[in-house]
């Protein structure tokens, strides 16, 4: 390399141009890398697992409590603040249909959270619901509802015995 070349590479013609592109390149980068991690979050979702467990009803019958184990195996943290979770015997929903609130909750990136969750119950169906519970013919289906960054999500609940 000639002397005039890496003196033009150390000091340029133009330093507000060469400025202004290094500016733009590290803006870009900001702004990029936060919103692909998040749209790979999304991609990902459905690789998020909720199951349930330790399920049983409250003394007073208006409620069944179970626990459900979310794991978050994104990039991203997410946030879920609510569920649609039915409760059912064979075909018989035994759950009131409502949703099922409970403060937010972060999943942290690759963990694995443990959330109590109180079900409303269908008054008519509480001894039903004990009797599914204890036998383990109690299933769960529905979905919690949460967001990763801005964007909503919803997170399907794998079916299965109340154990």
């Amino acid at each position: 390399m000639s002397g005039s070349t890496a003196r033009s590479v150390l000091r340029p013609e133009r330093p507000v141009l060469v400025a202004a592109i290094i500016v733009t390149v590290l803006v870009t980068a900001w702004l990029f890398v936060p919103t692909m991690q998040g749209h790979v979050a999304m991609m990902n979702v459905g690789s998020v697992d909720v199951t349930t467990s330790n399920s049983a009803v409250t003394d007073g019958g208006e409620y069944l409590t179970t626990t459900l184990s979310i794991h978050n195996p994104t990039r991203r943290d997410i946030v879920f603040y609510s569920g649609l979770i039915h409760v059912y015997d064979g075909e018989t929903q035994l759950s009131d249909g409502t949703t099922t609130p409970f403060g937010e909750t972060t999943i942290p990136a690759r963990e694995t959270v443990t959330l109590q969750v109180e079900i409303d119950l269908n008054p008519d169906r509480v001894s039903r619901t004990k009797r599914a519970v204890r036998s383990g013919s109690a299933s769960f289906s529905g979905g919690l509802r949460g967001r990763i960054g801005k964007e909503g999500i919803h997170v399907p609940l794998h079916a299965g015995g109340s154990n």
